[in-house]
């Protein structure tokens, strides 16, 4: 069973619809996205304290560096916000960066990339693919390149496409609740819907076309679920029972069963990186597994 931090956060947010209404679908991802620009993009102060912030531009785009003060990082992780592929990074991510780093030692590089509508699949996975070949060439390979929800897509996506082209890869690939088919017509996610707590099937439907654009919800750039998993990374992936996604992961864990993948019952999207008692141990798996699959004998 679930914590009873867990528990109570899923009812008040069910009960109160704060992200189910952000994530509705229709005209109310254009009202949203205003205002969360409008609130401004990047980490407040209370969250940079004590941390090595870093903003940079790529592509015309913002890209923040969250790393420790004062010491070597632990390791690099090229982290590809979620938000729908509609909405720019919430308070949340913020909040996981700087506990990464504060706690473990980890650099993570956040870019913004470009959003639907106004961009697409096919841009939004060149802006992530010449970004990864430019931080390589001025920084060096990543030791992970991880994303959540959305941002687990455009991971998979562009780990993909650097296989395609012989490209380095980083050294393993972190889903967290990762959002696979654009399409999200998945029978068992019906069954789920009113359980979870963030997610509408409406809204990841339209989200899902805004982002596919002309090449469709099947594209494997768009839906990594109908891509080639042979020959990446090692991945480390998580899902929660009352997470429409979850049937995505659990796609994921049956066509790839190598894949180190922990499901938790009656636990939200992106549950890892809350601050349920089952965030912090996934939290901390993740930094030791991201110890051991960079570590170089």
């Amino acid at each position: 069973m679930a914590s009873l931090t867990a528990r109570v956060t899923a009812f008040i947010l069910r009960k109160t619809g704060v992200y189910r209404r952000m994530f509705s679908g229709g005209e109310v991802i254009a009202r949203y996205r205003t205002k969360l620009i409008a609130d401004g993009i990047g980490p407040s102060p209370k969250q940079e304290r004590g941390l090595a912030v870093r903003r940079d531009e790529f592509q015309g785009r913002c890209v923040w560096t969250i790393a420790p003060e004062g010491e070597a990082p632990a390791t690099t992780v090229l982290f590809w916000h979620g938000g729908g592929y509609v909405y720019p990074p919430m308070n949340g991510h913020w909040d996981f960066f700087a506990l990464m780093a504060r706690k473990y030692g980890w650099r993570v590089i956040a870019p913004m990339y470009p959003l639907a509508p106004e961009s697409d699949v096919a841009a939004t996975t060149r802006f992530a693919t010449d970004f990864y070949a430019d931080l390589v060439a001025r920084d060096g390979v990543p030791t992970i390149m991880g994303g959540d929800s959305a941002g687990g897509g455009l991971t998979a996506a562009t780990a993909m496409a650097l296989r395609n082209a012989k490209a380095a890869m980083p050294k393993g690939l972190l889903l967290i609740c990762p959002w696979l088919d654009t399409a999200a017509t998945e029978a068992d996610q019906a069954a789920i819907e009113p359980r979870d707590a963030i997610l509408t099937l409406a809204g990841v439907r339209d989200a899902g076309r805004l982002y596919a654009g002309a090449v469709g919800t099947s594209d494997w750039r768009a839906s990594p679920i109908h891509g080639d998993w042979s020959g990446l990374p090692p991945i480390l992936a998580f899902g929660g029972g009352d997470d429409l996604l979850v049937t995505d992961a659990r796609r994921l864990k049956a066509i790839l069963p190598v894949v180190d993948y922990e499901e938790q019952a009656g636990l939200i999207h992106d549950w890892p990186m809350f601050t349920f008692p089952e965030s912090r141990s996934a939290q901390a798996r993740m930094a030791g597994w991201a110890a051991k699959v960079g570590f170089k004998p």
